[in-house]
């Protein structure tokens, strides 16, 4: 509206000026015969101001309206702008799906149970857990379990047990409902996947087999004492994994733990652990029947501190959902043991996620 009248008045304007200089054309100069009238230099200074006045106000009026203008292009360029942001956020988007996908399709053409611990990628592994030991304790665990990719060769693996709930009750000379609840120790482990230990064979050198170095960090963040042992613990980790017939692998990962700070009333730790599993699948993907696995695992443990040798057993049958969505479930077995705080049962469920 504002533009259309300053548009108005600027024609005015033109208008008006056009009428002032052919009146002083008129009044100036008039031709009678071979006679002259001739205009006196006040009248002529007089009509010079008010030209001068009248190109003052045209410019200010001018200078006015152009930065209307301006404004009326801003307000109309403001939502192209505004369109042009949410396209780039939209594109960034989908770019940005598209390379999850792509990576996560790369997974799972690589590890597609989410088991390998040559392949490092992203992964969300939630569990739970419920075990009964030799002495009657019964422990549950609700677990946030993953890895994390730093380069196709070196990943971490960490451990936070959010919930962790211990009942006491049925071990000798303990009050029957004394229980524990809260928040259990954090486990770090890293994994190097060094190429100078790489090598092939099999038919046409199809079969590969990997040499595994890490470390393990056991920190000592549990909210009650019974449920944590009071020590920050290390180990080194050598780890042997090599292909199999059928698609499957087997995988030997070796542990010694021992403790780089305690409290005094913590025992001294001095232990090995192995955690050997086999992965066989047991169906192609692709059908509601399709992408079963199955994978049994044995973990020898000795305590150098105790001189005490026991083992444990269990079988993992899992699902593939859809790639990179995996559910299984675990229960397993105590063999050989000779400690009451050895295990005698467990169960565990959980699922798999790539992202």
């Amino acid at each position: 509206m504002e533009s259309g009248i300053l548009r108005l008045v600027n024609r005015m304007v033109l208008f008006v000026l056009t009428l002032v200089v052919i009146h002083s054309l008129s009044v100036g100069l008039v031709a009678a015969g071979e006679e002259m009238v001739t205009i006196s230099s006040a009248e002529l200074k007089q009509l010079k101001a008010e030209i001068e006045a009248l190109q003052e106000k045209f410019k200010k009026l001018s200078e006015k309206q152009l930065v209307v203008d301006e404004k009326e292009a801003d307000i109309q360029q403001e939502p192209k702008q505004q369109e042009m942001s949410q396209l780039d956020v939209e594109k960034f988007e989908e770019v940005k799906k598209a390379a999850r996908n792509e990576r996560v399709a790369t997974a799972v053409k690589q590890d597609a149970t989410g088991t390998d611990p040559r392949v490092f990628s992203n992964k969300w592994m939630p569990y739970y857990r419920y075990t009964e030991l030799e002495n009657g304790l019964t422990q549950q665990d609700l677990t946030a379990f993953g890895t994390f990719r730093f380069s196709d060769r070196l990943g971490m693996f960490y451990e936070f047990p959010l919930a962790q709930y211990r009942d006491f009750s049925d071990e000798p000379e303990v009050p029957a409902g004394t229980d524990a609840i809260g928040m259990g120790d954090i486990d770090l482990k890293f994994l190097w996947r060094p190429e100078a230990l790489e090598f092939s064979y099999g038919k046409e050198g199809k079969k590969s087999a990997s040499v595994l170095l890490g470390t393990d960090f056991l920190l000592p963040t549990a909210t009650d004492d019974a449920l944590a042992g009071d020590a920050l613990l290390f180990a080194p980790i050598a780890a042997f994994v090599f292909d199999m017939p059928l698609h499957g692998f087997i995988a030997m990962l070796n542990l010694y733990y021992f403790d780089i700070y305690k409290e005094d009333s913590a025992p001294k730790t001095s232990r090995y652990v192995g955690k050997w599993f086999y992965m066989q699948p047991l169906t192609k993907p692709g059908p509601w029947w399709g992408g079963l696995f199955l994978l049994p695992e044995f973990q020898p443990i000795y305590d150098f501190e105790t001189n005490d040798f026991s083992a444990w057993i269990g079988v993992e049958f899992g699902k593939m959902l859809a790639p990179g969505r995996i559910a299984y479930i675990k229960p397993g077995w105590g063999i050989d043991n000779s400690e009451l705080t050895d295990r005698q049962s467990t169960i565990e469920v959980g699922f798999r996620w790539f992202f």
